[in-house]
Parts: structure tokens; sequence; C-alpha cells
């Protein structure tokens, strides 16, 4: 485990009276450019009380937008052979303009909200030697804002909410920190990568507390493209320049929000419960005691206990009214396990969020180790993940783990936001959920689960939905929960699967915050699943659902006809091998249909 990280508590009805001078390297301002950082610079004129801000550089339009905000312009200032302003002439002079102790630095596509000064003010109370990062929110703003428009700021939230992807751990665009710290830097290039990084791993190294605001600030980054360099996206993050600042870095370590030292919090969660365990039992008074109990034995502080009883009609009533005022009972009429899931949502107070089963049970210290994994990483995570037991009749019968499948993908660039509809097949067999612990606060914002599928299609759907907003994850390497053995695909009624798909598959490709990119993708999706099914009806001896499934497929292959048999049958072999099912002994003759 990485070492504890401190908890700073923000209060949000702070006034701040904090001066601070805020300082950016704009690009020319033209086009969808030019507006972009028009709303973002307005934005830093409209915190209070307001900044001293200063633009570097002799873009065109910067002198034109300082004397129209009416705030300073230094347009000189040293360039690289390709005309890309370096970060070490810009750092060096702002310590020596700038009227305040606590500088700022931010990128210049950024919108600050009010948000911003009254937490930069709680962390220079907590701390005088301090660097403060923290992830951004991505958004298309495709028109100047109306700042004269008092709900301005309301309005931009209602965006996040709706169409906001929350950006990875690595992406950082604005630093808080106090002189004299970065007044000498490498000859970075601005608005290539690796010095944001550097920044990081330079406050560690000089003893300064690294803060990850993340939880608490609200920051816009507006999407753009690249077209001022010729290579785009590509040239900017891989050309000549992105490799030269590669080159100083020599072997610095580069950190992220992850690597802080402290993170913030709000406030309220300091009076709420650590953590709110949510149990739905559907008349299972015979094992929830076992469920129970394996709760109460973790041993942690600021436990919630919330039984959601789905109507039973067994004795459950009378096993919990001996467990007296360590849990909350709520009765339901039958609604269902998912709605019994947002019934126990809608009343959980807990900084985290976990969903048990009346039949599974917590093995030892699984809530401590989950809970330390966010702690560890600064409050940089919304879900943690971990394996699982299968139990049936009291006996061991299988241990999943799926953290070499996870881990590759949550570790990579792309994170969390790399678990896409496509691995739709995998999901199912890579995701308990129970073995999930959520940051409630995410799993509330966006609804909870969605009660027209089945539990566990409700759990994947609510995974997807959290991802496609930008929720950070990792995996442990290690099992937390077990559970019982009535879950298995090959009894899974092939029908409610096919409809739980096709629903699932809806809600991912009807989602605001879908990329671009991901779109022309929904057909070769549902052929991935379709034969999928199929390979599932196969064994549960139901060859016709296999070849109805097969048919449908062919709606959506992207292959010609021969090559379209050709791959149902290496998939389907490949899906019996992979699910430890019986060999797949057709052949590809016998898939024509």
């Amino acid at each position: 485990m990485g070492t504890k990280k401190g908890r700073v508590w923000i209060f949000d009805n702070i006034q701040p009276t904090v001066k601070v001078t805020i300082f950016a390297v704009p690009k020319a301002f033209v086009g969808s450019v030019g507006m972009i950082q028009d709303n973002a610079i307005t934005s830093w004129t409209k915190l209070v009380p307001r900044p001293e801000i200063i633009l570097f550089g002799d873009e065109t339009g910067t002198a034109e937008v300082a004397s129209k905000l009416k705030v300073i312009h230094i347009p000189n200032v040293q360039v690289n052979e390709y005309g890309t302003p370096l970060l070490n002439d810009i750092f060096s002079q702002v310590h020596h303009h700038a009227s305040h102790d606590i500088l700022t630095y931010i990128n210049s596509d950024i919108i600050l909200t009010s948000d911003f000064l009254g937490n930069v003010q709680q962390v220079i109370a907590n701390y005088s030697r301090f660097l403060m990062v923290g992830r951004r929110w991505n958004l298309d703003i495709e028109e100047p804002v109306n700042f004269d428009n008092p709900n301005w700021e309301q309005q931009l939230h209602h965006q996040i909410h709706t169409a906001g992807i929350f950006s990875g751990i690595g992406a950082l665009d604005y630093f808080v920190f106090p002189k004299p710290l970065f007044n000498q830097l490498p000859a970075f290039a601005i608005g290539r990568p690796g010095w944001d990084n550097w920044m990081v791993g330079e406050g560690l190294k000089q003893g300064y507390r690294v803060i990850n605001g993340s939880q608490t600030i609200t920051i816009v980054h507006q999407n753009h493209d690249y077209g001022h360099l010729r290579g785009n996206r590509i040239e900017a993050f891989h050309g000549r320049e992105a490799k030269q600042n590669q080159a100083l870095l020599q072997g610095h370590f580069a950190g992220n929000t992850a690597d802080a030292t402290d993170y913030l919090i709000p406030a309220t969660v300091a009076n709420s419960p650590q953590i709110s365990i949510i149990v739905c039992s559907d008349n299972q008074g015979i094992s929830l005691p076992k469920t129970l109990d394996s709760i109460l034995n973790q041993n942690i502080d600021g436990c919630e206990i919330i039984v959601i009883d789905n109507g039973s009609t067994d004795n459950t009533p009378e096993v919990l009214e001996g467990y007296g005022k360590s849990l909350q009972y709520v009765g339901q009429c039958g609604e269902g396990i998912v709605a019994a899931r947002n019934r126990g949502l809608d009343i959980a107070r807990g900084e985290f969020i976990l969903f048990l089963d009346g039949g599974s049970t917590l093995l030892p210290h699984s809530l401590s180790d989950l809970i330390d994994a966010f702690d560890n990483r600064a409050g940089s995570l919304e879900m943690v993940f971990s394996g699982w037991e299968i139990w049936e009749e009291n006996q061991l019968i299988s241990e999943v783990q799926p953290y070499n499948n996870l881990a590759p993908i949550l570790q990579g660039r792309d994170g969390l936001h790399g678990v896409h509809i496509w691995m739709l097949t995998d999901l199912w067999r890579l995701v308990e959920t129970g073995a999930i612990l959520f940051r409630n606060s995410w799993v509330k914002r966006w609804g909870g689960f969605d009660s027209s599928l089945s539990p566990h299609a409700a759990t994947i759907d609510l995974l997807l939905n959290l991802a496609s907003h930008g929720a950070a994850g990792i995996c442990l390497q290690r099992r937390t929960i077990t559970v019982e053995a009535d879950y298995n695909l090959k009894r899974y009624a092939i029908a409610i699967l096919s409809s739980d798909c096709n629903q699932l598959i809806q809600n991912y490709f009807s989602r605001p915050t879908l990329r671009n990119w991901m779109r022309p993708l929904e057909t070769l999706c549902r052929y991935q699943v379709l034969v999928w099914l199929a390979a599932l009806s196969y064994h549960t001896q139901d060859k016709h659902q296999m070849i109805q499934f097969l048919r449908q497929s062919r709606n959506y292959s992207p292959y010609p006809a021969q090559q379209t048999i050709n791959n149902w049958y290496q998939s389907l072999t490949q899906i019996s091998r992979a699910y430890n099912y019986p060999p797949f002994q057709l052949s590809p003759d016998d898939l024509k249909c």
C-alpha cells in the first residue's frame, strides 16, 4: 500500500479575500480557438476578488484581448527554433512581474468558476509550501459564453452534468503555488507533453505538499483541435518538440494527481459515514446473518449498513431485529433488486458505497483494502474493482480475478474510458456488483442503476455510464467477497440476456458523452454480441437459437459471406475456451444458414 494521504476539508461558503496572479500564454485569437480563449480569460476576470492576470506572448489578438479585458500583456518571450514559447523564460518573468506571492499558471482554454479562489484560500490556510493541481471537465462549447447572464455558471454546471467528461489523472491544466517555487525550469516548449507532469515531480522533490483539488474545484476545458500545428494532435503529442520535452525530463519523476500528498474534499463529507453498504435481500433470511456478520467483523469506523428488503415473505424481519441499531432496515413491495439498490442509494450518506446481495459475504479486511485504494491515490479515483469467490453448498467452486484483464486497460492512457461497449461480452464475467466500491457522489450524480435491466446488466450499464463521464478506477489483485453460485451465464435465460444486451447497447450509443469516433462502431458491437449469444446458446444445447442469433448477426457483419462464417467458427471456438466450456465441435460448414 502507498503512503496515507492527507485530507483538506473544503467549505463552500467561504468569501475569498486571497490575492493571486494568474498567468497564461495564449495561442493566436483566430477562429474557434480565439473564441475559446476569450471565454476562458473572461471567466478569470469574473473571479472575486479579481486576480491580477498576465498574458504572455505576441500571438495575433493577444494585445487586443488584454486591452479589452484590462489585463497585463507582456509580449516578449523566448521561443524555440519552431517559434514555440519556452516555459523557463515565462516562469522567470512572472516571478519578477507578478504583484502577488501566490501564482497560478493556467492553460488558455480553461474556464474557471467561482469555487476556485475559495479553495485556494483554504489551501493557503493549511500550507505555506504547496503546489495545487487538479483534473478538468472536457466540454464542447461552440459559442461565446454570455458572462452578462447572472446564471452563466449554473448553465455551465448543467452542461457538465449532461455531456461533461472528466479528464484522466495525468491531464493537468492549472498550477497554483507560492513564490519562489518554479522560478527556474528547464526550457520546456509550452503546449507539448511532459512538462506538466514534471511540475508535480519537482514539487514533490522540493518537499512541497502537492494538493489534488479535483473533487472540489470545477474547471472546464473547452474541447478544440490542433489546427495551429501542421501535424495537428499527432504533432503536438508525438512530434519533434514533444520529443525534446521528453528529453528534458532526464529521468525526472513525472507525476499526476494520484501522486499528490494531500487532496481536497467537501467538508460535508466530514459528518458523513465513511462507507455505506447496501444489502439487498429477497427471502434470504437464512443467509442474511452471514452477510451482516461479515460486514460487522470488518472492524472499520464509520460504516453505515442499510438493508433493503424486497418484500421477503420468510423470516427476514425477525432476523434483522436481532441486529438492533447496528443497521437501518427498509422494506419495499417486491419492486426488484435493482429498485432496491436505488432505494438504498437514495438513503446512503457515506463517502463510498458498496452494494451487496443478501447471499454475499465480505472477506476479512476487504473494506479497509478497498477504502485504502481510494486514499492512497489522493482522491483521484471514482471506483475500485476487485475479485471474488464463488461458493456452492458451503464449498468453494471457483475464484474470479479480473485484474489481468482490467488492470492494463485502467492503467492505460484512457483509463476507465478504455472500458467500452465492445467489451460487453467480457464484462459479463469480469464484473461482480459487490466487488466494486464506488464513490457515492458519482453514482448519485448520474442516476444510479437502470431499473429496466436485470441486476447484473444494471451494474454493467452503470459502469459504462460512469466510464463515459470519465470516471477513474483501478483493480486490486485480491478477492474481497464471496457470492453464491446462483448466477451463471449458461443458466441465465438467453432471452433476458439478449434483451439486456440490446438495451445496454441502446443506452451506450444514445449518451451525449459518446465520442464521435465511437458512433460508427455500433454495428460491429451488435455483431459481436449476437455471435456471443450464439455461442452461449450452443452451450445450453439450443442449436436452433444459436442459428437464429447467427442469422441476425449477418445484418451487422463487416465481412463478406464466407468470411463471416469463418469468423463465426473462430469466435465460437474462442468463446468456448474463454468460458471454460466444452470445446466447440461444429465445423464451418455446419454454420451455413
